[in-house]
């Protein structure tokens, strides 16, 4: 009967999809793997084990720097706009508020079994999602070291790079907070080892890779297709795609009946909700004050994901206060995030350099490159503050500067990631602290105590604010920090 079917399939395609002239161009792009290529080997698995305890080392030690800020798990928008006590419960529990599977369409049936697990055996809640936060850092930078291996890069330059992509500071910063973004981080970066692996990889590989890219955060399923666009001729692709698609959408109604409020993620209603958070529309509406700034989010893509930027506070509509680094800049009379900038923008130049010359690995850096400019252009106008989905391009920038390796400057290369490293971690431990101090101070604001706590939230049904006469703040010099004007 399987066979039937498949048999009727393939006729069905070959007389409609497969007669456009799409799929002569598609199935025409030569996709051999050049013979010189090698695969991983045991070196390289041990190598990434390594990596994997250090980026789980770094996330543990940031945890310990947090904790003292009790409240960023029960306060909303103390981190960077970061929504850690939702996603802390939607971790190991199915009660709740598990409304964002519209954009993260089965994040909550992926990681309760975990979460749940772990408290099952006895763990707190929160320190069982922090568990996962810190286990999950670990896999990407593993993940990571063994994606640019198969760039070709020699393992000492691995070393180089994967320790690079755990100095920079979204690193940093998200591995030290419950949220979602290190799990999308793991289906790009899953969708980019597909992508340069050398051996073909099994059908079931590739809908596995797709539901974890799109089941994570929706956007990122461009990193699942575009994978598998590289890899694969259009039948496969379509027949993939389309199955992935259909598996994910089970996932999501049989997480709609087993977790409080999860919404279906192809529901028009909830996908064009998110509309709300272009900042043009919110420019527009007045409720997005510091106005839509293009090249500010460019800054925050390309260089703040590296070398981060001071925090200050940002008053949102009603009395909500967050933090953001949105539109700030380089805090003044310091010379290590001067120079750690100056040597990230050297050396992406060079990777992107080396990457042209890269010609054995063309169609997939180009994929990787086309990853990289959708991103881009979504988060022009996404989100108020764009470090916060750094997670889903940062292993994009790394990638991309690792192949500086093959530019004609490869000493100046190396000296330039040095440099992004040493002053970089300087500067980004010293952000880090600051970001701390300032949401340990807006902690105890009145109106963020008032307003912007899980109780306050669930007591009210929701999220809206009420505007408190009594409750209005000046952010600027607030907690130390200085809006940007």
């Amino acid at each position: 009967m399987i066979s039937a079917l498949q048999n009727r399939y393939n006729t069905l395609f070959d007389a409609t999809l497969g007669k456009l002239w799409i799929a002569r161009v598609w199935n025409g792009i030569d996709r051999t793997i050049p013979a010189g290529r090698r695969p991983l080997v045991r070196a390289d698995i041990l190598l990434a084990l390594a990596f994997g305890v250090l980026g789980a080392a770094i996330s543990l030690w940031a945890f310990s720097q947090t904790n003292r800020v009790a409240e960023l798990h029960t306060t909303f928008n103390l981190w960077l706009h970061a929504d850690a006590p939702r996603v802390a419960e939607n971790m190991v529990t199915t009660s709740g508020d598990h409304g964002r599977t519209s954009v993260h369409p089965v994040f909550s049936i992926l990681i309760f079994p975990f979460g749940g697990l772990l408290t099952a055996l006895g763990m707190e809640p929160l320190a069982a999602a922090k568990s996962l936060i810190i286990v999950m850092m670990g896999v990407n930078a593993a993940l990571f070291s063994l994606t640019i291996r198969l760039l070709g890069l020699p393992r000492i330059a691995v070393a180089l790079f994967t320790t690079l992509f755990m100095a920079t500071a979204s690193f940093l910063f998200w591995g030290a907070l419950v949220e979602s973004f290190p799990f999308s981080c793991f289906g790009v970066l899953i969708s980019l080892f597909m992508m340069f692996r050398v051996k073909t990889a099994h059908w079931a590989w590739w809908i596995a890779v797709n539901v974890l890219s799109i089941g994570f955060l929706v956007t990122n399923w461009m990193f699942g297709l575009i994978a598998m666009a590289v890899r694969l001729k259009l039948k496969p692709f379509v027949t993939i795609a389309a199955a992935s698609f259909v598996l994910t959408v089970m996932l999501s109604v049989l997480q709609n009946t087993s977790f409080e409020k999860a919404a279906i993620f192809i529901n028009p209603h909830t996908l064009t909700r998110e509309a709300n958070y272009f900042q043009p529309a919110m420019e527009e509406k007045g409720i997005y004050e510091e106005g839509w700034r293009p090249l500010n989010n460019l800054r925050s893509t390309y260089v703040t994901t590296v070398v981060a930027m001071p925090v200050y506070i940002q008053q949102q509509t009603h009395m909500r206060l967050a933090t953001t680094n949105q539109n700030s800049s380089f805090p003044e009379g310091e010379l290590s995030p001067v120079i750690a900038v100056i040597a990230w923008v050297l050396l992406f130049g060079l990777g992107l350099w080396g990457a042209v010359l890269r010609k054995d690995l063309r169609l997939p850096l180009i994929g990787a490159g086309a990853a990289l400019v959708l991103q881009t252009l979504l988060h022009l106008i996404y989100g108020e503050v764009t470090f916060l989905y750094s997670m889903s391009f940062m292993p994009l920038l790394i990638l991309f500067a690792s192949c500086s390796w093959f530019s004609p400057y490869r000493t100046v290369s190396i000296v330039a990631a040095g440099l992004v490293l040493v002053f970089g971690v300087i500067n980004n431990t010293s952000r880090f602290q600051e970001t701390i101090d300032v949401a340990d101070c807006l902690a105890d604001v009145d109106s963020v105590k008032a307003l912007q706590t899980w109780d306050y939230i669930r007591a009210n049904n929701g999220p809206e604010l009420t505007d408190y006469d009594g409750l209005q703040v000046d952010t600027v010099d607030l907690c130390g920090t200085k809006t940007p004007r």
